[in-house]
């Protein structure tokens, strides 16, 4: 609780240069914001003519936003999810990727781990938004009206946790140890009731017995609108076509992991956030409660299976109607009319390499283990006395151990510029970063430094980041694909608003979710901060 007082007080903290005046137009009951975990934006337009539910209400009565992308290059989970509502870029939030490498610790850590904390309701990681750094509109909304309720609801903790913010009420998130969903003690001493009742139901339990098969039972419409199912390289290079069965049984972990990668997953969300609803008595007066969601099963479907693969198409199928079931959920709790519904994503996803290569593009896939090697060997051979030169090894961030640059007496940049070097010869990175031009303000001709300057936080970022090719996926995975980059496949995501006041349309200006956090609080009438290089989305203003 001493962290949420310090908290608080970092909220006020907002000097009158950032204050923006408003016209405020009745303030709703009810913010509902989604978070759909790796969604393209051309997920909402591709299969528009097969939606049904959610997605065809946002399509229809929604002011989309077609030329939204992120403005920073670290397009993870947790940084996306942590700009959402927060309107920061890494660089000023800290949160630079889903974990980074302590030099202190001498481990890497994850961007929600918090050893001061305790899980409660189930076993998991201790987490909070301990290593997050400034405030979220929730926070605010905390500060303005204190008998507002703030929750976070996903399945991943760094989800729910960060786009709640500080100075929530409260964040639950799935955990496959035990298939449940818990919470930590930043939030609360014991799990409330509704938590108890419902994980004693043992919701995510009753999907065993149901392998995950197509909504629509057309495999000609599924292949018109995607690609064949069966593909080079899916996942484990396995279990690459319909149906899928479950993998392990319930209580075992692995049923309970693997039911991640299901569409049924975003219903447990759907479950738990109706339970919600009604234990936090969210709509029920006008001091305004913001719920944020995340649904999550479409990030490791489209790592296994890829964005133009038939799973994924089907769970974009599958989450249209859970979004119209959670529609009439806040209808019937708050009314649409005072409800305000916005939805947008933490990021985007190269598509597989092999399909890419099928459309003709220069596409590769190569294990990061062959870049290590290449930096190992060539510091090696310049360096044969120092063996322990690098601390820790991943293929986009590489931290130098620089204890050992001092012990043995080397130049840091000379250091730097041989790894760079070895992984350039590699023909598989475009650039390489240090953190001397990160910190350089200096104007550049490089179209992605920008995005590489708003990324970086020194304490937390690593000494050399590593920009892949265009179109290169570098992974020691067997099968699947990934985000990470700068390229647009990775920032071009979805963002659209609906609700009282929100006049329906396209708007093609250029757009960020950076931009969602000031223009929430204007139309709440609460003062908020800019980031340089972001905006307000006057279309949805009044």
């Amino acid at each position: 609780m001493r962290l949420k007082k310090i908290a608080l007080l970092a909220v006020t903290l907002l000097t009158a240069t950032e204050r923006i005046s408003s016209a405020v137009l009745p303030t709703p009951r009810l913010i509902v914001v989604i978070s759909i975990d790796q969604m393209r934006y051309d997920f909402l337009t591709r299969f528009q003519p097969l939606y049904k539910g959610g997605f065809r209400a946002l399509l229809g009565r929604g002011a989309v936003f077609t030329n939204a992308l992120y403005r920073h290059a670290s397009t993870e989970t947790g940084p996306g999810h942590s700009v959402i509502l927060s309107g920061r870029h890494p660089a000023s939030s800290g949160i630079v990727a889903n974990h980074w490498y302590d030099p202190m610790l001498k481990k890497t850590v994850n961007v929600v781990e918090d050893p001061s904390q305790a899980p409660v309701g189930g076993p998991g990681r201790a987490a909070s938004p301990a290593n997050f750094i400034g405030f979220t509109v929730g926070d605010r909304i905390k500060q303005k009206w204190p008998k507002s309720q703030v929750v976070g609801l996903a399945i991943p903790d760094r989800a729910a946790i960060l786009m709640a913010g500080r100075l929530a009420d409260a964040a639950y998130w799935f955990e496959p140890p035990c298939g449940c969903f818990i919470t930590s003690t930043y939030y609360t001493p014991q799990a409330p009731p509704w938590l108890v009742q419902f994980n004693k139901l043992k919701p995510a339990d009753r999907y065993w017995e149901s392998p995950w098969t197509r909504l629509i039972g057309d495999e000609a419409l599924y292949t018109k609108y995607s690609r064949e199912d069966a593909f080079p390289q899916e996942w484990d290079l396995k279990d690459i076509t319909f149906p899928h069965a479950h993998r392990g049984r319930p209580p075992e972990p692995a049923y309970y992991d693997n039911l991640r990668r299901t569409p049924f997953a975003d219903e447990l969300v759907l479950q738990a956030a109706m339970e919600i609803l009604k234990a936090h008595e969210m709509g029920a007066d006008d001091s305004p409660d913001l719920l944020t969601l995340s649904f999550s099963s479409s990030d490791l479907i489209g790592h296994s299976y890829g964005p133009f693969s038939q799973e994924a198409m089907d769970a974009y199928l599958r989450l249209d109607l859970v979004l119209e079931r959670l529609f009439k959920a806040v209808e019937a709790r708050a009314g649409l009319s005072q409800t305000l519904l916005i939805l947008t994503a933490d990021h985007g996803v190269l598509p597989l390499v092999e399909w890419l290569q099928k459309q003709g593009i220069p596409a590769r896939r190569l294990p990061a283990s062959a870049l290590e090697k290449a930096v190992t060997a060539a510091l090696k051979k310049r360096y044969p006395s120092a063996s322990d030169l690098v601390a820790n090894f991943e293929a986009h961030a590489i931290y130098l151990n620089l204890e050992s640059i001092h012990r043995h007496r080397l130049n840091r940049s000379e250091v730097e510029q041989t790894a760079a070097q070895a992984l350039l010869a590699t023909g598989a990175v475009a650039a390489v970063y240090t953190h001397g031009d990160l910190l350089s303000q200096r104007a550049s001709s490089d179209p992605y430094i920008s995005f590489f300057r708003n990324s970086f936080f020194q304490p937390r970022s690593p000494h050399l980041t590593v920009l892949p090719k265009k179109y290169f996926y570098i992974d020691d995975h067997p099968g699947g694909t990934g985000h990470g980059t700068p390229y647009e496949y990775d920032r071009h995501v979805p963002i659209v608003w609906m609700g009282p006041h929100i006049q329906p349309g396209r708007h093609p200006a250029p757009a960020g979710p950076e931009d969602i956090a000031p223009t929430l609080a204007k139309l709440l009438g609460i003062a908020y901060p800019l980031e340089p290089d972001s905006r307000l989305l006057t279309e949805v203003l009044p």
